[in-house]
């Protein structure tokens, strides 16, 4: 599963395996937006962690996306 998450401004999380979403943002709004994937058995726990960390302005789980034809 894969997580955006968008941190408050001047804050910082270090969470393994995390990345920027638009890493050559210099908005600080985009650039504070990020996204990680994990395995689903640890991704609700760090879901929920990061929804109630102060430090993160929101978290959700990315819409799955595909290709209509």
């Amino acid at each position: 599963m894969k997580i955006q998450f968008k941190l408050r401004e001047g804050a910082t999380l270090d969470l393994a395996g995390a990345v920027r979403l638009f890493p050559d943002e210099n908005d600080p709004e985009l650039a504070s937006l990020y996204v990680v994937e994990l395995p689903d058995d640890e991704a609700e726990d760090t879901l929920r962690t990061l929804k109630r960390s102060s430090a993160v302005e929101f978290a959700e789980p990315q819409a799955k996306r595909g290709l209509h034809r």
